[in-house]
């Protein structure tokens, strides 16, 4: 069974959103992030992992650059 993933695209940056359960949940996330100053804030989505990124509205593919939380994790701090 094909699990679709979603997403927020920000200026060329995808942030991947892995509770997001429907594109529904997607959009609220990005109408918390249009309002910030940053770039527009599109729902993306993709089918599996070696799928390029669609935008939910027009199905075109994103070109992207995956935005990485490389912020240090609670338990390394410890």
């Amino acid at each position: 069974m094909k699990t679709r993933q979603y997403g927020v695209k920000i200026g060329r940056n995808i942030r991947p959103l892995p509770n997001a359960r429907n594109a529904t949940d997607a959009a609220i996330c990005a109408s918390r992030h249009g309002g910030t100053g940053e770039a527009k804030a599109i729902v993306v989505y993709r089918n599996s992992d070696r799928d390029l990124w669609r935008t939910w509205r027009g199905d075109q593919q994103v070109p992207t650059q995956l935005d990485l939380d490389l912020s240090p994790r609670r338990e390394d701090r410890l």
